[in-house]
């Protein structure tokens, strides 16, 4: 437990010191645009301040990311345009920039970060310290360009899984009413919903709502129906008890013909399937995809260990239906491991999900009887001024084994030593 407490805590004190790369003070950068949208990216809506270390400008428009400015520009090279270096802050030419694509730091609207600089210097110390590849701007370009249907697929998944859900929600309770026709871009859309819409200041809130106007309300997007699993309202988990309709994020399931069992985790799934593997074959084991909202086979998901993200009990195993979503997830989220399931009936001892697991738990076990076992040594104190006890002395008669500690309780001698 004090393990467990110590361990919280250093996650916690992490997770305060882990500040957004991307994000600057408003006094230091530059912005082009004007009006009350000159914040805000004309493309996505997104926050220009909190994401001023990808910014690029072109033809007076201001881009939270080469990912934006790639589609307003339509896949066609933009001669002219700036980009924001990530070292100084300062607007420097694209032509002239070295960009380090690839790196350990998040991007942005991307999984394929991508920063500038304008000192070869600044860039290889960037990629010293963080990784990734030193391009030019049409590479970077070009780059942008074979992410980006990956890339706008993992954005859609995400806005349909939640942010359209709670856009809609905030604006039907305390927005007046808004015809999106009106505005030429979701950044003049944004800008005004802080007077259309009551105590509604903060800008997670205000891009969820603009997305939901933006995107369903002016674009007509249709939401496509996920096969999710369906977990009836009286359903317990066989574990910890608790009901897990409630948690349909983090929905588990193991189908045993017309027979369903429930789990409000994959930890807790695990934990229930482990014991009885050579019973369950793993292709009954189906878990909810943390991106899409999906169910889908366990045994063919990705797994992220330790993140900062937090299930109904707690710490979690993340799942995804893509190796490259949980990777990214595992950088945004400080991530320890992507964990791949694999069963060792059939592989047997491969280091796979199955195997990983085992030893975690086997490890987790092994600390708790130790634990339990010294604090039970040390509580039962024994009368050594009356009887003394060697170390790990075999008491054949009785088939016990002695540990090195003196006792005082009268009990636990009376225990071992009773005909």
């Amino acid at each position: 437990m004090l393990m467990r407490s110590i361990l919280l805590i250093a996650v916690s004190l992490c997770s305060l010191d882990a500040k957004m790369f991307q994000s600057i003070k408003k006094e230091n950068g530059t912005f082009v645009q004007k009006g009350e949208s000159r914040y805000y990216c004309p493309n996505c809506g997104m926050n220009l301040i909190k994401f001023y270390k990808t910014n690029h400008t072109y033809k007076g428009q201001q881009y939270c990311s080469l990912h934006c400015l790639y589609e307003a520009t339509k896949g066609v090279m933009p001669r002219g345009a700036k980009v924001s270096d990530a070292k100084t802050l300062k607007l420097i030419k694209t032509e002239d920039a070295y960009y380090v694509i690839g790196g350990e730091i998040r991007g942005t609207m991307t999984r394929n970060s991508k920063y500038a600089f304008k000192d070869i210097g600044d860039a290889k110390a960037f990629q010293k310290k963080y990784g990734g590849k030193i391009v030019n701007f049409e590479q970077a370009y070009a780059t942008a360009g074979e992410d980006f249907k990956k890339d706008k697929k993992i954005i859609r998944i995400k806005k349909e899984k939640k942010l359209y859900k709670s856009g809609k929600k905030l604006y039907k309770k305390r927005c007046s009413d808004i015809s999106a026709n009106k505005y030429l871009s979701i950044a003049d859309l944004k800008a005004i919903l802080k007077s259309r819409c009551k105590n509604v200041k903060n800008d997670k809130k205000l891009q969820a709502i603009a997305g939901y106007l933006w995107d369903i309300e002016r674009k007509g997007t249709v939401l496509k129906e996920n096969d999710k699993i369906i977990v009836p309202h009286d359903a317990k988990c066989p574990i910890c008890g608790m009901f897990v309709h409630k948690y349909p994020k983090w929905a588990a399931t193991i189908e045993l013909g017309e027979k369903k069992i429930y789990f409000d985790g994959c930890k807790d799934m695990f934990k229930y399937y482990i014991p009885k593997k050579k019973e369950i074959a793993s292709s009954k084991l189906f878990v909810t995809d943390y991106f899409s909202g999906k169910k889908i086979k366990a045994n063919l998901a990705y797994f992220v260990m330790g993140s900062n993200v937090y299930g109904p009990m707690g710490n979690e195993l993340i799942p995804f239906k893509s190796e490259l979503d949980a990777n990214a997830f595992r950088k945004d989220h400080f991530g320890i491991k992507v964990l791949k399931f694999t069963s060792r009936r059939r592989q047997g001892c491969n280091e796979g999900f199955g195997g990983s697991l085992m030893k975690m738990l086997l490890a987790l076990f092994a600390f708790v009887v130790l634990s339990v076992s010294f604090m039970c040594c040390w509580s039962m104190r024994y009368d050594y001024k009356k009887r003394d006890v060697n170390l790990l002395k075999l008491t054949s008669k009785r088939g016990y084994i002695v540990p090195s500690f003196t006792f005082k309780s009268k009990a636990y001698r009376e225990f071992v030593y009773a005909k």
